[in-house]
């Protein structure tokens, strides 16, 4: 089989790279946020933003001498060995599909029901799941042909609705004071991790470095540029909502970027952003859909999960078994949790939480991958080496114990993430045990690249992507 062409420009790179950021339960936190800090959470976000680009430079550099679909599994692989390999993937995906994929879900089910009063939640966002389990087990395209598109429009969309309310054009009502700080700078900087979860998930185009024009510059250019527009677009809709609707309303609402909205552009603003809402959420169902099935295929081939993981579909050569996985993986919390505003901040701070680890473990895959194979080519070099790699560990230990302003949220937040984190190590420990291998002995990269050169000769599967 033929290798991968070299297909994707700087643009579809850039959808791919915003395709997952730019979602339903991003808008979700960004007006609870706004609501909870206020206008000053633009300082919240920047920082986060500047966090988030030290961390795209590092995955920048890891896939330009690593690439290939396995991402962070591969790269700590070769630097820490197997079960760092196993709690960097699952740490950030696993836990990503059981927490964010109901969110996600639910987002767009409370979106609906604000047209649709009457309608069930979780019988929207099952019917939701089931239409990207039978697209992604099909092989169908549909988002990735009208990615750039579709992603374009959200943040324009977002971008044209704040500069309405900042200039008080079309809008419902007059402008409401707001303080700046509504709960003074220590909730500030304690919110930085909700800025985060703003921009993460920015290094899913690293996968796609073997299909991307120039990828030494177009991979790190269209994260970089990615995590500016958001901030852009995201703060012109904050700022410009928070002067329309009393704060407490969206820190206590489910659907408060909607509320917003709508107190700020009225019945048609609300409506509006409905629609967006439905299609960030789709969008970004989707993208998890198409990816982290992939990662689950590939750690299964490399006997990291069960192999019934790598089996693929006869006909439509998916990985189906994987698919099915996360759809079941997105559909318990929907029966096992009640999804309230304080429920849905904890499993994003939760999944955030560990997110944070997978992201230092990349990290640190730098620092080591620079030390044991210095003289190796590296197409695109993360720049300030390692002063970079060591503030990124620094900020997301910050994150971490500042992942939420109240404490007893907090401590809610850790011991969901904490749960995870922990049964995630001892299914590593236990795994890798029965299967006889060894748990950070580091596979050289010699041998990596080597099997990667052989999977992609062999495989007859190519993953669904956004942005064909």
């Amino acid at each position: 089989m033929e290798k991968l062409k070299k297909k994707l420009g700087f643009w579809q790179a850039y959808a791919t790279a915003t395709g997952l950021v730019v979602s339903g339960s991003t808008m979700v936190t960004l007006a609870s946020s706004m609501g909870l800090v206020g206008p000053a959470f633009i300082v919240s976000a920047f920082i986060a933003m500047i966090i988030s680009i030290i961390i795209a430079l590092s995955y920048a550099e890891l896939a330009s001498i690593i690439p290939g679909s396995g991402m962070v599994g591969d790269y700590t692989s070769v630097a820490m060995g197997k079960f760092m390999s196993i709690i960097a993937v699952l740490g950030g995906y696993f836990v990503l599909s059981v927490m964010v994929g109901a969110a996600e879900t639910m987002t767009a089910g409370f979106a609906a029901q604000s047209l649709f009063p009457n309608i069930n939640v979780t019988v929207v966002s099952l019917l939701l799941l089931t239409i990207f389990l039978v697209i992604n087990v099909l092989g169908v395209e549909i988002f990735g042909s009208i990615q750039v598109v579709l992603t374009l429009g959200l943040m324009i969309t977002l971008s044209v609705m704040g500069l309405f309310g900042l200039f008080d054009v079309f809008t419902a009502t007059a402008q409401l004071p707001v303080d700046f700080t509504l709960n003074g700078w220590g909730t500030v900087f304690q919110s930085i991790a909700l800025g985060i979860w703003l921009f993460i998930g920015i290094e899913f185009v690293a996968p796609m470095v073997e299909e991307v024009k120039n990828p030494s510059k177009n991979i790190p250019r269209a994260m970089i540029f990615g995590l500016l527009s958001i901030f852009v677009a995201d703060m012109l809709f904050g700022l410009a909502i928070i002067r329309y609707i009393d704060p407490s309303i969206l820190v206590g609402s489910s659907i408060p970027q909607i509320d917003g909205a709508g107190a700020m552009l009225g019945e048609k603003g609300a409506t509006w952003m409905m629609i967006v809402t439905l299609f960030a959420a789709a969008s970004s169902i989707n993208s998890m859909f198409a990816a982290v099935p992939r990662m689950f295929y590939g750690m299964a081939r490399d006997g990291l999960l069960p192999k019934q993981f790598s089996y693929l579909h006869p006909r439509f050569r998916t990985p189906m078994v994987s698919i099915i996985a996360v759809f079941l993986l997105f559909a318990l919390p929907l029966f096992l949790l009640k999804m309230t505003p304080e429920m849905f901040n904890i499993l994003i701070l939760s999944a955030c939480i560990t997110w944070i680890i997978s992201y230092m473990i990349a990290q640190l895959d730098v620092i080591i991958l620079r030390k044991r194979y210095a003289n190796i080519e590296r197409p695109f070099k993360s720049p300030f080496y390692p002063y970079t790699q060591i503030i990124g560990i620094l900020a997301c230990v910050y994150l971490i114990i500042t992942i939420h302003p109240e404490t007893a949220v907090k401590m809610q937040i850790y011991g969901l993430a904490g749960s995870f984190f922990i049964g995630i190590c001892i299914y590593a420990f236990l795994w890798l045990k029965f299967k006889k291998q060894p748990l950070f002995q580091p596979v050289a990269l010699s041998e990596k690249r080597i099997m990667m050169d052989l999977e992609e000769d062999k495989e007859d599967y190519i993953p669904t992507r956004k942005a064909e």
